[in-house]
Order: structure tokens, then C-alpha cells, then sequence
């Protein structure tokens, strides 16, 4: 068995983004479910970081990893066309689950914007019931496992 990373071996993943139209109520504040488009793109670029872009993990390794459980807390209101900086890693790695952790901050000063957690499980695609993660992908996932 792969034994995890020391912590300070541990990363995680900064993105670039930034607050669309369609992200804002008309007053040009950040609409709540635009953190889910953010989260998203932590959680595809995380995944590319690791090797395992949706198109490896699909095709090639047959992992499907429908939604299990979206967390979100807002710390402060974000404005249209405000650049954010995505923080993503992996909170915890379990038998067939994944979970994410996801910060949002401004980007110019990192005054937090939002926090949240997204939780995974991985299925077998014709039956949609629960199989283990195979260890070579949690190997790939674990240099981005957060630290406890």
C-alpha cells in the first residue's frame, strides 16, 4: 500500500478565474450557485494536475465519479469581472470517495470569498453502484491530499 506524502510534500492547486455576467445578479454581485462553476473548474484542473483529466479517468481507467454531497459557506461578496483565485485539493481520499476542499479569495488582496467541500464516489457505470477507487489513481490523487 501507498503510504501518503510527508506534509510538506503536500500542494495544492491555485486557478485563475474570474466573475462572469453570468455569474452576477443584476447588481453585480456574485450570484451563490456561480461557486458551483468555480468549484468545477478546481475540480477539473485538480484532476488534470494529477494526470487524470475526465477523458483518463472515463475512458482509460472506467472511474465514474457522480456527486454525492456540495458544501458551500460565502465569506464575502464577490463583483462582476473581479478576478478569483480557486484554491483546490483533496480533503480526504476513502475507499471509493473522493472529497475536495475549495477556497476562493480575490484575487489582488485574497480577501476569502468562499469556502467549500464536493464528495465523489466513484460507480461502476452500468449498475451505478459503488466500486473502490482503483489504487493507482489514489496514488496519482495523493500528492494533493491535504495535510490533517
Amino acid at each position: 500500500m501507498t503510504q501518503p506524502l510527508p506534509p510538506s510534500e503536500h500542494r495544492v492547486l491555485e486557478i485563475l478565474d474570474r466573475i462572469r455576467w453570468t455569474d452576477s445578479d443584476p447588481m453585480g454581485i456574485v450570484h451563490y450557485g456561480a461557486y458551483i462553476r468555480l468549484f468545477q473548474i478546481g475540480e477539473e484542473e485538480l484532476l488534470r494536475a494529477c494526470g487524470l483529466p475526465y477523458h483518463e479517468l472515463r475512458i482509460r481507467r472506467s472511474v465514474w465519479i457522480p456527486r454525492k454531497a456540495l458544501h458551500m459557506e460565502f465569506h464575502s461578496p464577490a463583483q462582476i469581472d473581479e478576478e478569483v483565485v480557486i484554491v483546490a485539493c483533496f480533503a480526504k481520499i476513502g475507499v471509493s470517495s473522493i472529497t475536495y476542499a475549495f477556497e476562493v479569495y480575490r484575487a489582488s488582496d485574497r480577501l476569502h470569498r468562499a469556502s467549500g467541500s464536493l464528495t465523489v464516489v466513484n460507480v461502476d457505470k452500468e449498475t451505478i453502484t459503488t466500486r473502490a477507487l482503483p489504487e493507482e489513481v489514489k496514488t496519482l490523487l495523493r500528492p494533493y491530499l491535504r495535510a490533517e
